[in-house]
């Protein structure tokens, strides 16, 4: 028998009875928790850092994506996601947060400052009426039939618990609906996508950085692998930032001796995980001063205070996002969020794979990918959502995660004030409420920030 101990029980005092319970303060649960706030739910938000923003500020993504679909090389560009994405992006603009939305290859996204999305997150989460917990982490579920009643907690004060009408999963890892017993799959049949640690340089020269092609960084790069460097990765992400001299650095690859994924779910590949990426963070800050233009006194700044994760539980809901629907494009009348990100896969080998969605097209996500199979009262939003593998590596991105999460949490403060289950919301309904909040659902609606923004090519 491995070695145990037998906890004695216990009496928990329950701290809070909300209409909607978001865990997870990242993209998708920012959005849930001040949509499900505007439509008049009591709601809390549980996070168990010590700020808001998740991916956004806890492991600095650098770029907000999937904001925008273009018609092609040389085409237009439109704004295909609105509500929550569009109030943040213009609250990080006015701030002087954020850099012109920067078009490279087929994509077009938008440098921000990390620090000043914690600012602007608490924000918003405090004039929609959000109750925030920070420092809080989720522990256990106890579930009565088909509903979540009660989630354990651990925060400073000690255990608690909180007892929700609805319950919406933003971990990410799906740690929530994992506790509960929700079926689930681990990427495609356990390998995941690889993740990265994201560091921010300063003391770049940036007009000498932007004298060469996205193609000569690769090539320089390549050339500094070819000389003897032990670099994971070649296909780097970097990206100017706000700020004088300061570029970020989407650019690590974690992954095992035997060129397989690590397995993020496990605490002691996790820990040896992290540290693996303070290596190489290391190492490509001396790699890039010594190959790439402009870097020649640059120095690591800032670093994630956790590593980024791409993938690892995706739930089972009532439907499910499928590689399929993605490729064709496939526009469902039960559309609740749009996305034209490509499919983004970071896997096996130095490069990063683009497979390209047909130019100015777009696939939407279902309500039923947000909604958990056998559950009532539990959905979820943001890279843990009901998809294939290959579809979640594109509808994972910030803006798209942002839109199913605004999503996610107008249909639980339907559900929480109409007491239906969550499946049974009306989903013409919940569309109403979401256009008429901004959110972009119909194809050939105008783009946002069209005219007088200063498309870059990055």
């Amino acid at each position: 028998m491995p070695d145990s101990v037998l906890e004695p029980s216990r009496r928990t005092p329950v701290i809070a009875h909300p209409d909607v319970l978001v865990v997870g303060g990242g993209a998708a649960g920012l959005a849930a928790a001040v949509a499900a706030a505007r439509s008049g739910a009591h709601t809390l938000l549980i996070e168990r850092h010590g700020f808001l923003g998740g991916t956004l500020s806890a492991v600095t993504l650098g770029t907000l994506c999937g904001g925008y679909r273009v018609e092609g090389e040389g085409g237009r560009v439109h704004a295909l996601v609105g509500g929550f994405y569009a109030h943040l992006v213009a609250a990080l603009r006015a701030q002087g947060a954020t850099l012109p939305p920067r078009r490279w290859l087929r994509n077009v996204s938008v440098p921000y400052d990390p620090i000043a999305l914690r600012e602007q997150a608490d924000r918003l989460t405090a004039a929609a009426g959000v109750r925030v917990l920070l420092h809080c982490l989720l522990t256990s579920v106890q579930v009565d039939g088909d509903r979540v009643a009660c989630a354990f907690v651990e925060h400073k004060g000690g255990r608690a618990a909180i007892r929700p009408k609805m319950v919406i999963d933003t971990t990410g890892d799906a740690d929530l609906c994992a506790r509960a017993g929700a079926g689930f799959d681990i990427g495609d049949d356990g390998s995941t996508q690889f993740a990265s640690t994201m560091v921010r340089l300063g003391g770049v020269d940036i007009e000498r950085f932007l004298s060469i092609t996205r193609a000569q960084r690769l090539e320089r790069l390549e050339q500094a692998a070819a000389d003897g460097h032990a670099l994971p990765r070649t296909s780097a992400g970097l990206q100017v930032h706000p700020g004088t001299g300061v570029v970020h650095a989407n650019i690590t690859r974690i992954r095992e001796p035997d060129g397989s994924s690590p397995d993020l779910l496990d605490p002691w590949s996790l820990s040896a995980a992290e540290a693996e990426g303070r290596r190489q963070a290391s190492l490509y800050e001396h790699v890039l001063r010594e190959y790439m233009p402009g870097f020649e006194h640059a120095r690591l700044v800032d670093m994630g205070a956790q590593l980024g994760v791409r993938e690892s539980r995706l739930v089972h809901g009532d439907r499910q996002l499928t590689e399929a629907a993605v490729r064709g494009c496939l526009k469902p009348a039960d559309t609740i969020a749009c996305c034209a990100w490509p499919m983004e896969q970071h896997g096996k080998g130095s490069g990063t794979t683009w497979d390209w969605l047909p130019a100015g097209d777009w696939y939407g996500i279902p309500y039923g990918c947000l909604t958990v199979r056998g559950f009532d009262n539990l959905l979820v939003a943001g890279r843990n959502l009901s998809a294939e593998h290959v579809a979640q590596s594109s509808a994972r991105v910030a803006a798209t995660c942002m839109a199913m999460g605004e999503a996610a949490g107008t249909a639980a403060a339907l559900a929480a004030t109409t007491g239906c289950r969550a499946r049974e919301v009306d989903v013409a309904g919940l569309r109403a409420t979401l256009a008429n909040a901004g959110a972009l659902l119909q194809p050939g609606e105008p783009a946002l920030a069209g005219a007088g923004v200063d498309w870059v090519e990055g």
